[in-house]
């Protein structure tokens, strides 16, 4: 899957993905778990925008708790797919982050992720103060950090 160079659209770090074969199924479409794929690829891209490494020096990194998708319409091969991703909320060891694919103007699939920040020893732990000012541009209005 080719990564396009990633770009901020309002409050949404957003990645554009070309789908190609080895992303589908015998009929052409976006094999279902592709989406997860492209979101973690979309996370661990903003994470490194931000300036975070996915794994800290400390062992510190991201784990996924829960996620739920939607699935609304079907990419097929040779789409230009984009993911928008957002931050929905952060609190203590926790944060929500939201992806949305689109085609042109049509929304594709929404999946909202729980992810929580551990340390070395797998335990939650805070998310730095830094990391959580760098995602305050992504932050959706409204939305509590």
């Amino acid at each position: 899957m080719q990564l396009n160079p990633p770009f901020q659209d309002g409050p949404a770090f957003t990645q554009a993905y070309r789908v190609y074969y080895a992303d589908t199924d015998a009929g052409g479409i976006v094999y279902h778990s592709r989406y997860l794929e492209f979101a973690e690829r979309s996370r661990s891209e903003l994470l490194r925008h931000v300036g975070y490494p996915l794994v800290s020096p400390d062992g510190e990194q991201f784990v996924a708790r829960n996620a739920d998708i939607a699935w609304q319409r079907p990419a097929c091969l040779d789409d230009l797919i984009v993911c928008a991703t957002s931050v929905i909320s952060i609190r203590g060891a926790g944060v929500r982050i939201r992806h949305v694919f689109r085609r042109e103007s049509q929304v594709l699939a929404r999946i909202e992720i729980e992810l929580v920040h551990i340390n070395k020893s797998m335990k939650p732990a805070r998310i730095p103060p830094a990391l959580v000012e760098a995602f305050l541009p992504y932050l959706e209005p409204g939305d509590p950090a």
